[in-house]
């Protein structure tokens, strides 16, 4: 709700008590005490939650400030003024999962590590996202490490978190002609669709205030590159200058960051989107208040309600934004394209994400499947969702426990890369 709505929503209900209550004083006071009184119960109600919260925002995130010491790491190790972000060479770092600590290694060229394969010969190559990427598994349970032993190559991984089917091609335009390849998987999960259309994570993923990235627009039926606006360590501490050009290619500006906004007057703000704003303040005062915590993550139900927020998005972008999906049509036939232009055989890997496949289980409908149809007439495609939808073990193959379940496990990647192995021999590509 924007400002202008704001105001009118406040002058409507002015103009609703005087003529309720014109004809007693008395009842206008406590009626003007009541709205006031709530109005400030709402605000500092917000303003309170919202530090424990990312997911709650107002006015202030339209301009949040950076933090310099993260600012400072992610320069470090994260920042690329062409792509937004990338995991830079020789650098590495652990995380925890369900399974107990895990650590991941980048190797010179910016591959991840593949022990125990480095002087085999490469002859497969990956892009994408997190989840061909390997988040949650050490180095030698990734994919890639279960394809190199079925092929007795090096199959390199130049997968980058977070990173949209976009960006995942403008990386391997640059990296290919240093590390060609007989055959290069892309692998992306289907919330891909949301991430072509912004220009700013933060528009989207409230809090992602480091995700400035490229996209692309269709012009005239043709892809046309829009640059990353932050291609300097000084503009992004200016970034505030560039706001401007950045809101006019990122979707989810008006489309939802807009939308989501809490601001004055904070009663009718929270009753302009009641399903979202009721549920999730009940939520995370609850687990504030009442719950034992200390991080984020330790917020299972109101972060459970974003992850079905986030679902119902990305299906809703499958099934009702032809714009969208349109434009996802084209990055990936530019990709096949690519392939044909240097040589190598492309494979459009998707990899669903654990909601997706109950989803799917529920509806008995995969929201994605008119594009996999789409793609396999024109190319190589794998969609993983036939393979894994009606398997029992789905907890097994994923690295938590969750309706979003995390990043596939070890046994998961094991089990994917014996399903691209059998693909790629079927086909005659390897």
């Amino acid at each position: 709700m924007n400002k202008f709505n704001a105001i009118t929503a406040v002058m409507i209900i002015i103009s609703i008590e005087i003529f309720l209550f014109a004809s007693s004083y008395k009842s206008a006071f406590f009626f003007f005490f009541a709205l006031i009184s709530l109005e400030l119960f709402f605000y500092l109600l917000i303003t309170d939650l919202r530090k424990d919260f990312q997911w709650i925002i107002t006015t202030k995130d339209e301009y949040p400030q950076i933090n310099k010491e993260g600012f400072k790491k992610f320069i470090n190790h994260g920042y690329d003024p062409e792509l937004g972000w990338v995991r830079k060479p020789n650098t590495e770092k652990e995380e925890i999962g369900k399974f107990g600590k895990t650590k991941y290694h980048i190797d010179s060229r910016g591959s991840r590590s593949n022990p125990g394969h480095e002087k085999l010969p490469k002859k497969i190559s990956f892009y994408g996202d997190s989840f061909p990427f390997g988040r949650q598994v050490n180095d030698n349970e990734t994919c890639q490490w279960y394809l190199s032993e079925l092929t007795e190559t090096n199959v390199l991984n130049f997968c980058v978190g977070n990173y949209g089917l976009d960006q995942s091609l403008l990386r391997l335009k640059r990296e290919f002609p240093k590390n060609k390849t007989k055959v290069v998987v892309m692998g992306v999960v289907p919330s891909t669709i949301v991430r072509i259309m912004c220009m700013w994570k933060h528009y989207n993923e409230f809090g992602n205030t480091f995700g400035f990235k490229p996209r692309f627009i269709l012009e005239r039926g043709k892809l046309k590159l829009i640059k990353n606006y932050i291609d300097t360590e000084k503009k992004f501490m200016n970034y505030k200058d560039c706001l401007p050009q950045i809101r006019k290619y990122d979707y989810f500006y008006k489309t939802k960051f807009q939308k989501e906004m809490l601001q004055f007057p904070y009663l009718i703000s929270v009753f302009c989107n009641p399903i979202r704003n009721i549920p999730l303040i009940f939520l995370v005062s609850k687990y504030k208040w009442l719950g034992k915590h200390k991080k984020l993550e330790a917020y299972p139900a109101p972060m459970n309600m974003i992850m079905r927020i986030n679902l119902k998005l990305r299906v809703d972008m499958f099934r009702k934004n032809a714009s969208a999906v349109r434009l996802l049509e084209k990055i990936i036939e530019e990709f096949a394209g690519y392939g044909k232009e240097k040589n190598f055989i492309p494979v459009f890997l998707l990899m669903p994400q654990k909601d997706d496949l109950l989803l799917a289980r529920k509806k008995k409908k995969i929201y994605y499947e008119e594009l996999i149809n789409h793609l396999q007439n024109k190319m190589f495609a794998i969609d993983l969702t036939k393979y894994l939808v009606s398997r029992k073990d789905l907890d097994k193959i994923y690295s938590d426990d969750n309706q979003y379940g995390g990043h596939y496990s070890k046994f998961g990647n094991k089990l994917i890369a014996k399903i691209i192995y059998n693909r790629l021999k079927k086909t005659g590509s390897i």
